[in-house]
């Protein structure tokens, strides 16, 4: 077990006055408390600390030796409640932020500019990848707080809903003949869901071009390269003159949420960090 600063601080007291009665007047405590300190620091450390005498007490030599380093302790000690106390009542830190980039690319605009007016002393870090991903870091802590899409509930997870999207076919306004390509991220859930209602049967014969970049997408199906299948904000993101394919097509509705744990809210700077990521979307 560790010392208690209230124990190197009676410690010193005593080796300084060299008595035990004495050292509990300067210390405005009483004498039995002073000496069950005593007992308890030497219990802890395994040896003894003073030789008692009618006079007084004598330092040992292992008592001497922690005297010598008794101020570092205390300082050290002095650090951590410092640090503590920083981290519960200011608003200061570094913070990992998750999120897909194409979710990024509409959420953290606004976040970025919320951090830098009402709390300049937090800092992050950014993470990307799939939703399910990031909400995998935020549950085993390697992530503070995530903006996920369509997350799976978990026990010690805090989900706050932002906003809404839909996933669907685009193409370019105004296209004619298009070429008989669908480029899509095979690996995100809603699209599998999408392609697996419409491919055998409405895109039998279209061939099929996968890539994780979302925003890659929308610039090939801008340049009319085929039709593309993305979230609605991303299609619309940056003025892209895209439209909805074919209204009859199957759609995939988002929800777009803040994940984190309930930890986080510990410190001031962490409610501070979740406060200013839960805005509307």
């Amino acid at each position: 077990m560790l010392a208690t600063s209230s124990e190197i601080e009676y410690f010193l007291e005593v080796f300084q006055t060299r008595h035990v009665s004495k050292a509990a007047i300067r210390l405005g405590v009483t004498q039995p408390t002073l000496t069950l300190s005593l007992q308890k620091l030497e219990e802890k450390l395994g040896t003894k600390l003073f030789h008692r005498t009618k006079q007084g007490v004598i330092p040992t030599e292992q008592g001497t030796l922690l005297y010598r380093k008794a101020y570092t302790l205390l300082d050290c000690w002095g650090e951590v409640q410092k640090g503590i106390y920083r981290s519960t009542s200011e608003v200061f830190g570094r913070f990992k932020v998750g999120c897909h980039q194409s979710v990024g690319a509409y959420a953290l605009p606004k976040f970025l500019d919320q951090l830098h007016a009402h709390a300049p002393g937090i800092e992050i870090d950014l993470v990307h990848d799939v939703s399910r991903k990031i909400t995998e870091g935020v549950v085993s802590h390697a992530i503070d707080v995530g903006f996920v899409v369509n997350p799976v509930r978990h026990p010690d997870l805090v989900l706050k809903k932002l906003g809404d999207d839909r996933v669907l076919f685009w193409k370019r306004r105004g296209s004619g003949a298009l070429p008989k390509r669908i480029l899509a991220d095979v690996n995100l859930v809603q699209m599998q869901d999408i392609l697996g209602k419409t491919h055998a049967k409405e895109f039998k014969d279209w061939k099929l071009v996968s890539t994780s970049s979302l925003e890659l997408i929308r610039t090939l199906t801008v340049n009319g390269q085929g039709i593309g299948i993305l979230p609605e904000r991303v299609a619309k993101a940056d003025g892209a003159d895209l439209v909805p394919f074919d209204s009859r097509l199957p759609t995939y509705d988002d929800k777009i949420f803040l994940a984190y744990r309930k930890e986080i809210l510990a410190s001031k700077a962490g409610r501070e960090l979740v406060r200013l990521a839960s805005f509307e979307l």
